[in-house]
């Protein structure tokens, strides 16, 4: 717990006044011989510790707006930086490599700055990028829950950056949860330490999810344990960021065919690194035919994933 934000001052005159009218109201009481104005001088001590805790509030909000528009200028300062550096020292060509790097360094700290809303003031947060999630996918997944009618089940597979991302999410709209499967136990004690700094452990479900062989169309496959699925339904978003590809071909495969009559009409399905011939291929496959009464369809795409929308088809009653 922290001390009142509020000026030295301001917290030595209300204590001097709190002692002052209790003495008074204390030697009041026993020469009069009534507690009536012992009663009467809590009272005033109440209303003046209320005024102390209300200003302290009020400097307590007008404080992080302060830090939100000095970090979002931070950003944009550094942004402003790095452009001018790069336009004194390499000349400008459309569509060569570096354009499209300056392209992706702008839509990086763009979603950044929209992300950054949800950072708390204490504990650091899992940097996006590298092998984990890029920002614009993450800002895809914040919005969609934080945007959604109805947010009841997100799951992903694959835990990490993302998880917490998406927890921040949780806890800002104030429901639904986040069930996270993951292959390595080590990874996953990672994500429970990184959530339970922040105080998002209550919003996930970190579930250590060993992968096995399983029947998929008549043919065995790799993926998580089915003892990991108990509870799963009415899903509002499947982040498919797993299981890691080095385990062989088309290990993202499973995740509709085994999932797809978990999934809620009108969920999100994200399918990440859609800039590799496998996941291209995964995603051809999912939406080229229905799966359990869902089919697919791509409604947009971030720098690096697919964004799909799931529909059932609607059921007439007097069939």
């Amino acid at each position: 717990m922290s001390w009142p934000r509020v000026g030295r001052r301001v917290l030595a005159l209300a204590l001097l006044v709190v002692v002052l009218v209790t003495v008074a109201g204390s030697i009041l009481a026993v020469v009069l011989q009534t507690d009536a104005w012992l009663t009467a001088a809590l009272a005033v001590d109440l209303v003046v510790v209320g005024a102390v805790l209300t200003r302290s509030q009020h400097n307590l909000a007008n404080e992080l707006a302060q830090r939100q528009v000095e970090r979002d200028s931070r950003l944009e300062a550094a942004l402003a930086g790095l452009s001018a550096v790069v336009a004194e020292h390499v000349a400008y060509e459309p569509g060569k490599p570096l354009d499209l790097l300056r392209r992706d360094v702008q839509r990086d700290v763009s979603a950044m700055l929209a992300l950054s809303r949800l950072l708390p003031d204490a504990g650091a947060v899992p940097a996006p990028g590298g092998w984990a999630a890029t920002p614009e996918t993450l800002l895809a997944l914040v919005g969609r829950i934080l945007d959604a009618e109805d947010i009841d089940t997100v799951v992903e597979c694959g835990s990490g950056t993302s998880s917490v991302w998406i927890a921040l999410a949780l806890a800002q709209r104030g429901s639904g949860r986040l069930i996270s499967l993951e292959n390595s136990p080590e990874y996953a004690d990672a994500t429970r330490t990184a959530l339970d700094r922040l105080g998002l452990s209550a919003w996930v479900d970190v579930r250590v999810a060993p992968l096995e062989t399983v029947s998929l169309d008549g043919e065995d496959v790799l993926w998580y344990s089915p003892e990991a699925l108990g509870g799963i339904d009415d899903v509002s978003v499947l982040f498919v960021d797993g299981p890691p590809a080095h385990f062989g071909e088309r290990m993202r495969y499973p995740a509709v065919p085994l999932l797809a009559d978990r999934l809620a009409d009108g969920g999100w399905v994200l399918l990440d690194d859609v800039d590799r011939p496998d996941e291209q291929e995964i995603e051809a496959d999912w939406l080229a035919r229905p799966w359990s009464g869902a089919t697919l369809r791509r409604v947009s795409a971030t720098d690096r994933a697919a964004v799909l929308e799931v529909e059932r088809a609607s059921v007439n009653a007097d069939v």
